[in-house]
């Protein structure tokens, strides 16, 4: 709630209002045109029947991910104006059904930014098994800085239809915990249109909302199943998510392996 009283304080443009407007316009005019979604257990393709899940931000483990699912996986940014490249490790593992935990080592070139720790849970169906929804917590040890920030999100998965998906997020950032940090406001929405069993296209959109400004990332991408647990995913484009707030486009790419 505390959040949500601090929003109210922020410089609130009609820019502001008209982007997140336009996002669920498009989100809630695509639920009255999907194709009809079967009720019957059909499998989607792509992704080998699994919903398709955002690059950028990742999620710890599919939504609902079984006990025992180890994956491994890498996200990697290239920026071709400055040639700067981050990549981020990470090793994901299920501990129970719907709940998993992240070790991830976020990398700038060959130097350790910070250290996280994420958990994931959920909290089941809804919308006769069109919508599965849960949480995402994640904690940071920021190396340079010396500080710790958490982040906590709610995560809500739409399947309109069997081609025709949505994964919406929601939460706030604490930049520096116990210190004179910064909440900031963030959402992740994602839409995908699975193509063939092997490839799904997608839309992602990050955005941050601090006090004095609305920062965002456009990642158009497509994701390619390559076999039996290994996933491949790449995309672009322009993002403001940058210490100087300027816009500047990404390369950006992901590898999968699951266990």
């Amino acid at each position: 709630m505390g959040f949500f009283l601090r929003l109210r304080k922020y410089a609130w443009t009609p820019g502001h209002i008209r982007g997140l407007a336009s996002m669920s316009a498009i989100v809630a005019g695509l639920g009255f045109t999907h194709d009809a979604y079967s009720e019957k257990g059909e499998r989607a393709p792509g992704s080998q029947g699994n919903r398709p899940e955002p690059m950028v931000f990742d999620l710890v483990d599919p939504l609902g991910a079984p006990k025992g699912k180890l994956e491994v996986n890498t996200l990697l940014d290239y920026s071709p104006r400055s040639g700067q490249v981050e990549w981020s490790p990470e090793v994901e593992y299920s501990f129970a059904k719907g709940h998993a935990i992240e070790f991830e080592l976020p990398l700038e070139n060959t130097t350790r930014k910070e250290y996280k720790v994420s958990l994931q849970g959920t909290f089941g169906h809804l919308a006769k098994g069109r919508m599965l929804h849960g949480w995402q917590a994640i904690g940071r040890r920021k190396i340079e800085e010396k500080v710790y920030a958490a982040e906590l999100l709610y995560l809500n998965d739409y399947r309109f239809s069997n081609r025709w998906s949505t994964m919406n997020m929601v939460g706030a950032r604490h930049t520096a915990l116990g210190k004179s940090g910064d909440i900031i406001g963030l959402m992740n929405n994602s839409l995908f249109y699975s193509y063939s069993e092997h490839f799904i296209l997608g839309v992602e959109l990050n955005t941050e909302i601090g006090k004095h400004d609305w920062r965002y990332r456009l990642t158009p991408q497509i994701q390619y199943v390559a076999g039996k647990g290994v996933s491949i995913q790449l995309g672009g484009g322009p993002s403001q998510l940058n210490e100087t707030s300027k816009t500047e486009w990404l390369l950006t790419s992901r590898v999968i392996y699951d266990f």
